[in-house]
């Protein structure tokens, strides 16, 4: 099998020959390894590993057309050596929202970026982003140009996925995480007006996936998970979107959709399987509170599962402890297939490639099914 139909086959629940490997590597480790940061990059990098890529940096987007009075604009506003600041403008003629951006604060990390200041200062805002969303929303049309593009360079090498927001994450990007769950109790139906224009908008990158001939796409989910939500602000402002997303990606055969997780998620597993998911990662060996085993032996024939390879052992490891932990993520998740030997996580831009060589190595000597 080639790497890509090794991978294609666990997503959809099968047996490949081989285990897939395809740790999580994303911008920051590509700048690491080859002083780049796009998807080219990402790709080389797996390439190079000898594993299969799966959750780069490959979104669908949409352009529109903003009438009058509503603009956005972003500008560098303060340099120090490597340090950026760059600030946002949101205008519409309800008001404007401004957010700052800063990056380069880690020398040996330059990517890392953190939003310092949100767009949405306090619950009276989100009547101006719900207008510039409505706006979005009304003549939005999806492009694909890069995942087509990333489809006919990787062939049979690679998965070029691609991936998909969800309401909450979105809320939380514009808020920030603490006022947001805040607002969840205080204002919903504030936050509401926004749901409304991004599910639509979301629906419309969804059945424009459906048309490509990319196979797998990703729901990142992680923020929700992370922040611990009820069941019920879960159902509310995560799942009902996902399963529109869902059930557009399942409208064309051999397409199929999981969910990026963080954190605890052993409380919403149950309804993540029933939202019709093809597969679920990341099970987080610190911070989670379900292990690959207990997940296997309770979802393994219902989906596929990716993970969980502890990410602090690429960093601080030795090549034998990397050996040992991927030893262990065979053992708790390969049996009658439907599983991908992913990282718990994001590949830190310090992670050793001995140490990632060696997660290939042991997939390749002992995880074969044949």
């Amino acid at each position: 099998m080639t790497l890509k139909e090794r991978f294609i086959t666990a997503v959809s629940g099968g047996e490949p020959d081989i285990v897939p490997c395809s740790p999580l590597i994303h911008h920051r480790y590509a700048n690491t390894v080859l002083g780049e940061t796009d998807w080219r990059a990402v790709y080389e990098v797996h390439r190079r590993l000898g594993t299969v890529h799966h959750r780069g940096p490959i979104g669908l987007g949409c352009s529109w057309e903003a009438p009058p009075g509503y603009e956005s604009r972003s500008e560098v506003v303060k340099r120090e050596g490597t340090r950026v600041e760059t600030r946002t403008w949101i205008t519409t003629p309800k008001g404007t929202l401004t957010a700052l951006d800063v990056s380069g604060m880690i020398p040996g990390d330059p990517i890392t970026g953190k939003r310092v200041e949100p767009a949405i200062k306090r619950p009276e805002d989100w009547r101006i982003y719900a207008d510039w969303l409505e706006q979005q929303a009304a003549t939005a049309k999806p492009w694909t140009d890069t995942a087509l593009e990333a489809y006919e360079l990787m062939g049979d090498d690679g998965s070029p996925s691609c991936g998909l927001g969800c309401v909450f994450s979105e809320l939380g990007a514009v808020r920030g995480m603490q006022d947001l769950i805040y607002d969840l109790y205080d204002c919903p139906e504030l936050l509401e007006a926004c749901a409304q224009p991004l599910m639509h908008i979301h629906r419309l990158l969804a059945e424009a996936f459906a048309g490509l001939p990319n196979e797998v796409c990703w729901i990142d989910i992680c923020w929700a998970t992370g922040a611990e939500l009820s069941e019920e602000h879960m159902e509310c402002w995560v799942l009902r979107d996902a399963r529109q997303m869902i059930e557009a990606v399942h409208g064309k055969p051999e397409h199929y959709v999981g969910y990026y997780t963080l954190g605890r998620i052993k409380r919403y597993l149950p309804a993540l399987v029933d939202s019709g998911i093809d597969f679920v990662e990341t099970f987080e060996p610190n911070q989670g509170d379900l292990s690959l085993a207990e997940a296997k032996r309770l979802y393994g024939d219902k989906i596929c599962l990716m993970g969980n390879f502890d990410c602090n052992v690429l960093v601080f490891g030795t090549v034998e402890q990397a050996r040992e932990e991927a030893r262990r993520c065979l053992r708790e998740g390969m049996k009658d297939g439907a599983y991908v030997l992913v990282t718990a996580d994001e590949v830190p831009a310090n992670a050793r490639w001995d140490n990632l060589r060696a997660m290939v190595e042991v997939c390749e000597e002992e995880g074969r099914y044949h």
